[in-house]
């Protein structure tokens, strides 16, 4: 379990890119047995930094996970930092991608894991009640992803979209009642994904916030994508 000002990162792989992206925040490490050749990476930047590890049994590791989703591996670190908004405005020629409202961890980790696989440079979502934040579930479910693209919590997303506008990086809803022509003439850097909530979609204010609209063409047998499958679908049209 997590103390204050510590965050546990189970699974392996989420565990490895710990060792890989920032081995300085490794404070504690525990793994199974069954994983100790996979691991040595993880077991070798703790060493290098001076940080404790140890074999446990799989109930202990469930404990400190609170999770049977574990892997094997947990490795408890220093919190992973959220970039600022300004910091974004400033790389040239970005891919992003903002979240409204999207509550599912898994979705979160999946949306990470797809915008790592195609080279986005960030990830923004609102700091409120609702929207999925950096958690263990979402560590695991990105598999390393969340190690490798920047995330950004705003307090105001609707601002921050037209931020990001002003700054010469256009923001293109996912909307399904748009027109297929944004779709059609294809998806450009520098712009920023919107994608909204699992259930609602964007909703009206950051709508009216993005620069452009876009539908993902389908068959219309069913009335939307998952969002984290929406997610791919506009990153690879884009990459």
């Amino acid at each position: 379990m997590s103390r204050r000002n510590e965050q546990v990162v189970s699974g392996l792989n989420a565990a490895l890119a710990v060792a890989r992206h920032r081995p300085e925040s490794i404070l504690r490490v525990f793994f199974h047995r069954a994983r100790r050749v996979e691991v040595g990476p993880l077991l070798k930047a703790a060493a290098v930094a001076r940080r404790p590890y140890r074999e446990v049994p799989a109930d202990d590791l469930e404990k400190i996970t609170q999770s049977t989703h574990h892997e094997g591996v947990a490795v408890v670190t220093t919190p992973l930092d959220l970039v600022p908004l300004d910091t974004l405005l400033r790389k040239p020629a970005p891919l992003y991608l903002a979240l409204d409202g999207v509550g599912n961890p898994h979705n979160l980790g999946s949306i990470l894991r797809s915008a790592a696989w195609f080279g986005a440079d960030g990830l923004i979502f609102p700091s409120q009640p609702g929207q999925a934040s950096l958690s263990q579930a979402v560590f695991r479910t990105s598999e390393g992803g969340a190690e490798v693209v920047p995330c950004c919590g705003v307090d105001d997303l609707p601002r921050a979209l037209l931020a990001l506008n002003a700054a010469g990086i256009p923001t293109v809803g996912a909307d399904q009642r748009a027109p297929r022509a944004r779709w059609d003439a294809g998806l450009v850097r520098p712009v920023c994904l919107v994608l909204g909530s699992e259930g609602e979609g964007l909703s009206e204010a950051v709508r009216r916030a993005c620069a452009e609209l876009v539908a993902i063409p389908g068959s219309g047998g069913v009335e939307s994508l998952n969002v984290g499958v929406a997610a791919g679908a506009l990153l690879s049209r884009l990459v």
